[in-house]
C-alpha cells in the first residue's frame, strides 16, 4: 500500500480529526481518533473490541501503518478507510455516532469529489502546461532564493538556508497546497502558486536592490502574499 498523506483537518467537538489519503483516492482516519470522536472512555480498546465483533467486515477496511506520534516516536497505527469508518459508526451505540457519521461523510465526500476533479484535470493539456510552467517559475524562484540566502548570510544570518523551506511553505500555504504535494494540486492552486512564487521573487529582488535588511525582505514577502490572498479571495 502507498504511504498516506495528511489531506485535511476538521473540528469535531473538542477534538481535531485528521483525514489521510493515498494516491488511489481512498481516505482514512486512525482508530484512536475515531474512538475519541465517538467519546469512548478508552478509544483504542473500544474500537478494537468493535473491530473484533465485526471482523469479517472491518478487516478489509483497515490497514496498519507506521505513523509518527506527537512525542516524535513512530508507532504501528490502525487506519480505517471511509467504508470502515462508516461501518464503525453503524455498529457503534455511542450517542454521537450518527452526528459523527454525518460530519465525516460530508468531509470525505468532499475529498472524494475533489480527487475525481483533480484526476480529470490532470489529463487535460491546460493542467499539464500549467504544471510545467509552475516548475519553470519554481526553478527561477529557487535561483532568486539562493541570492537571498547569500545576501542574508553576508548580512549576519547564521541559518540562512532555512529560507528555502520557509519561502516554499509560504507559497504552498498561499496556494492551498498541503504537505508540498504540488503534483496533486488543482489547476486553480497551480495558477495561484505561479503568482505567489512570482511575488516572492519580485519582492526579494526589490529588497536586495534597495539593500533592505533580510528579515524585512522576508516580512515584505509575507505581507505581499497576504495582500494577494485577500485580493484573490475577494475576486473569487
Amino acid at each position: 500500500m502507498n504511504n498516506l498523506t495528511l489531506l485535511r483537518e476538521s473540528q469535531f467537538g473538542s477534538i481535531v480529526c485528521d483525514y489521510y489519503g493515498d494516491s488511489k483516492g481512498e481516505f482514512y482516519m486512525t482508530r484512536s481518533q475515531i474512538g475519541k470522536a465517538l467519546e469512548y472512555s478508552n478509544p483504542q480498546k473500544a474500537i478494537d473490541n468493535l473491530h473484533k465483533a465485526h471482523k469479517n467486515r472491518l478487516d478489509k477496511c483497515s490497514v496498519t501503518l507506521k505513523l509518527r506520534s506527537t512525542d516524535g516516536k513512530i508507532y504501528d497505527t490502525y487506519f480505517y478507510s471511509a467504508k470502515g469508518i462508516y461501518e464503525i459508526c453503524r455498529h457503534s451505540h455511542q450517542p454521537k455516532a450518527d452526528i459523527f457519521f454525518d460530519h465525516v461523510y460530508d468531509i470525505l465526500e468532499g475529498l472524494r469529489l475533489g480527487h475525481i476533479k483533480l484526476e480529470a484535470q490532470k489529463q487535460t493539456p491546460i493542467w499539464q502546461d500549467t504544471r510545467s510552467l509552475s516548475k519553470q517559475i519554481r526553478k527561477k524562484e529557487t535561483d532568486t532564493i539562493k541570492l537571498f540566502v547569500d545576501y542574508a548570510r553576508s548580512n549576519g544570518s547564521t541559518n540562512a538556508e532555512r529560507y528555502y523551506t520557509i519561502l516554499t511553505k509560504l507559497a504552498d500555504k498561499t496556494s492551498g497546497i498541503i504537505n508540498g504535494q504540488r503534483d496533486s494540486a488543482t489547476l486553480e492552486q497551480l495558477n495561484t502558486l505561479c503568482m505567489a512564487e512570482n511575488i516572492i521573487e519580485r519582492c526579494i529582488l526589490d529588497g536586495i536592490s534597495q539593500q533592505t535588511a533580510y528579515r524585512q525582505i522576508y516580512q515584505a514577502c509575507k505581507e505581499r502574499l497576504a495582500q494577494f490572498s485577500a485580493i484573490a479571495f475577494l475576486a473569487g
